[in-house]
């Protein structure tokens, strides 16, 4: 009885394991273009308005409120999570860059969301 219930501890301990390894999995790095989500939405494939993007916009309360996005070279809009948003918010006041908001984004993806790990400036 004692070895069954040893057996069965350690193919609890296992199987976090092995969750814990899938979720670390998931993760990627990502490069793309910081864009509020309201702008991203609507401009997204527009030529070049993704690069010149600037400062004083993302700065914008509406936009602050939309939440932070990664526009990916395809035109591809992934939100960023709550932690993301606020991470690139901080990003943006600390920097004096005014546009081209090129960034890394360290984090794992689930449909247009991305659950945020890191974000660099690129």
């Amino acid at each position: 009885m004692r070895m069954l219930g040893i057996a069965a501890a350690m193919l609890v301990v296992a199987g976090f394991a092995v969750g814990g390894a899938a979720q670390a999995q998931q993760t990627q790095a990502m490069k793309g273009h910081l864009v509020d989500v309201m702008c991203a939405t609507k401009h997204a494939t527009e030529g070049d308005y993704i690069a010149k993007h600037d400062k004083k916009c993302l700065l914008m309360e509406g936009c602050v409120k939309s939440g932070y996005s990664l526009v990916t070279a395809e035109g591809k809009v992934l939100k960023l999570d709550a932690k993301g948003s606020q991470l690139a918010l901080d990003l943006i006041k600390k920097t004096e860059r005014e546009s081209n908001w090129t960034v890394a984004v360290n984090g794992s993806v689930s449909g247009d969301m991305i659950t945020v790990a890191s974000i660099q400036l690129q």
